[in-house]
């Protein structure tokens, strides 16, 4: 089902994780609203970046969420969020090309200098852009871009 026209329900669901676990990744109707916000955000950040975009994790159910060791409040259980790669260039020139765009987001983040992920919230933009890091083997998230 294509969503927008760069962007089909698929990739938002689509886990090798869930696959490799036999884990059901189906997207709940009262979500659909938030993919297709989140899917037309999408869009814009395609538009900005000039490439296309990879979406290497988008909805992720609860049992998927905890078996790749997400926050329970993560956004992608909302639909609200993906981690991307893009031919742009790497995570963080992405991530600065996206801080000034104008594109509104609620969270940035550079992950382990390996891909990007972006949050949208349907009521407000913070704008906040963190570096994740491992340290002493935990994530942690530092302010800005690392």
């Amino acid at each position: 089902m294509k969503l927008t026209k760069h962007f089909s329900l698929e990739e938002f669901s689509c886990s090798t994780t869930a696959k490799r676990l036999k884990i059901e990744n189906k997207i709940p109707d009262h979500l659909m609203a938030n993919i297709q916000f989140t899917a037309n955000k999408l869009e814009l950040v395609r538009k900005v970046l000039a490439h296309p975009i990879i979406i290497t994790s988008g909805y992720r159910c609860p049992a998927l969420n905890t078996q790749v060791g997400g926050s329970p409040t993560s956004a992608h259980t909302k639909g609200l969020a993906v981690d991307f790669h893009c031919a742009y260039g790497d995570p963080k020139q992405i991530c600065q090309r996206l801080i000034t765009s104008g594109i509104e987001f609620d969270k940035l983040i550079q992950e382990h200098n390996q891909w990007v992920h972006i949050q949208f919230n349907t009521t407000g933009h913070h704008q906040q852009v963190l570096t994740a890091i491992k340290q002493n083997g935990k994530t942690i998230y530092l302010p800005g871009l690392v």
